[in-house]
């Protein structure tokens, strides 16, 4: 594989202005917004494999409702006096159906934006219907103040922390205090609950503060989960960040390449990694001094920051140089954006502190394709530098790529 390179020139596209490209930072997000933000889509990744795992208990799970009820009625049958259990094995049954899909679904790589939510409703959805069971069965005692099968909300809330977005422990949690909430009015409203007929009250007597307690006790597990997900989110957001620039590390990048360069090898498409180097940058801060140089690299990487999708990877690389991962990014694709983002810079006016007049910054840009340029992460990036220097050498203020 070569590491050819030539010069690009390629026409600004007109579906992106120079001021959207560089389109300052956002205000800090609201509280709300905080906790129903979708995660970074490598949390997302993370969640979806570690989803084989959570499918995998759960099938274990409902095999095990299955053969209670399924024992019980082989061995028993229809005993007088027996409790007929084909209603718990019917249900049981179609919890192990749906298990089986979920389980389906993970291993074929399905539906990752929307398989955390289905699954989680499913653990709920699971306990309200073994609840919603004994009503069926005209034993509503067994349904309200059951301390079995209830705690088992908890375990799926609680599950719901491993799909690192909050957006599912909160859906999951109101759901679980919908559904029981529908359960205990439905009980109260179709039997009398503390008549005689139900007494020694072997589940306990009928209380409308413990039930209260109980949906209060779900929405506060509910509220725990969310904020366990917000918080390791942000640290993780902060621990994989330049504190300077707001961009990615120079590890996280690391991970982030190796990663994608790993689905690119596998047949899923190609990536595209440039290398961005701001042009007599000593000389620059030579002439504004370091406050005046602080101001640059910033105004630059907003730039960067807001030219690329959610999925791609930006970070600051080490001093004045960064570096892009764009999967999914081929040749022709890559070649009008980074032209594009030449021009933006090329374009932007740095008002200093202290100075009348603006400042102006230019960028070299040298750019490698996988698997066109190498397979490696310590190929693409050696590529991507070569041609970067190749940009400093012909004069900056350019964007070399493969021929």
């Amino acid at each position: 594989m070569g590491c050819g390179s030539m010069r690009r020139s390629v026409t600004v596209s007109t579906n992106m202005s120079a001021g959207s490209v560089g389109r300052p930072e956002t205000d800090a997000p609201s509280l709300l917004r905080r906790f129903w933000q979708r995660p970074e889509p490598q949390l997302s990744d993370a969640a979806f494999h570690g989803e084989l795992l959570v499918a995998g208990v759960r099938l274990l799970v409902v095999l095990l409702l299955v053969y209670i009820p399924a024992d019980d009625y082989i061995g028993r049958g229809f005993e007088p006096g027996a409790r007929d259990p084909r209603a718990l094995l019917t249900a049981a049954a179609a919890a192990l159906v749906g298990s089986l899909l979920i389980y389906s679904a993970v291993n074929r790589n399905w539906g990752r934006s929307w398989l955390g939510f289905a699954s989680s409703m499913l653990d709920v959805t699971l306990v309200s219907s073994l609840l919603a069971l004994f009503l069926l069965l005209g034993r509503p005692h067994e349904a309200v103040n059951n301390m079995i099968i209830f705690p088992a909300y908890f375990l799926a809330i609680g599950a719901t922390s491993l799909r690192y977005d909050s957006r599912v422990c909160l859906v999951t949690g109101s759901l679980a205090v919908v559904q029981y909430a529908a359960i205990v009015l439905v009980a109260s409203a179709l039997w009398e609950l503390d008549a005689a007929s139900f007494a020694p009250f072997p589940h306990g007597m009928f209380f409308w503060d413990t039930q209260v307690a109980r949906l209060a006790a779900l929405a506060m597990a509910t509220l725990l989960a969310s904020t366990i997900v917000v918080r390791a989110r942000e640290l993780r957001h902060l621990s994989s960040r330049d504190r300077f620039t707001g961009l990615l590390n120079r590890t996280t990048l690391d991970e982030r390449l190796r990663e994608e360069l790993r689905y690119a090898r596998s047949g899923s498409g190609q990536v595209a990694v440039a290398m961005i180097d701001i042009d007599h940058f000593k000389r620059f801060n030579d002439t504004y001094g370091h406050g005046g140089g602080d101001q640059a690299l910033r105004r630059v990487s907003r730039i960067l920051r807001g030219a690329f999708r959610e999925t791609d990877s930006v970070a600051r690389y080490g001093g004045e140089e960064f570096c892009v991962v764009l999967p999914g990014v081929d040749v022709e694709r890559a070649r009008p954006l980074f032209e594009r983002i030449r021009r933006t810079v090329e374009a932007q006016e740095i008002t200093l502190t202290g100075w009348p007049e603006p400042a102006r910054l230019t960028v070299s840009i040298g750019v490698a394709l996988c698997p066109r340029d190498g397979t490696s992460p310590q190929q693409i990036l050696e590529c991507a530098d070569r041609r970067l220097y190749e940009a400093k050498q012909s004069g900056r203020n350019v964007v070399i790529g493969p021929a």
